[in-house]
């Protein structure tokens, strides 16, 4: 399984941030579950930060079956779709986005 994670390091001003995260909630998010071959998309925020973690707002998982899979969603007219939806509530973070490819290599529940 790989997941490509969207980090939002930044901020979100105090008075728009029902806003923005209504937006990534009720836009961004169901838009992404549009990409061929996509598994899961979940968006996960900051319940709590250690001393000297970077400011991440938000992060947006994207779940494929392999790297292939991933890079047919991106390389996909639905990813320019989506990238518009982003756009629109974009004006309300100040920061920088970046991802990350990971491979999920072991998984082992507690009890």
């Amino acid at each position: 399984m790989i997941v490509r994670s969207a980090v939002l390091e930044g901020t979100v001003a105090e008075a728009d941030r029902a806003a923005f995260d209504a937006l990534a909630r009720g836009s961004i998010l169901p838009a992404i579950t549009r990409y061929p071959g996509i598994r899961e998309v979940r968006l996960r925020k900051p319940a709590e930060t250690e001393a000297g973690a970077p400011p991440v707002y938000m992060i947006f998982d994207l779940y494929f079956d392999d790297l292939a899979a991933m890079h047919a969603a991106l390389a996909s007219p639905v990813r320019q779709e989506v990238r518009t939806e982003i756009a629109a509530a974009m004006k309300f973070f100040t920061g920088r986005v970046y991802h990350l490819v990971l491979e999920d290599v072991a998984t082992l529940k507690g009890a």
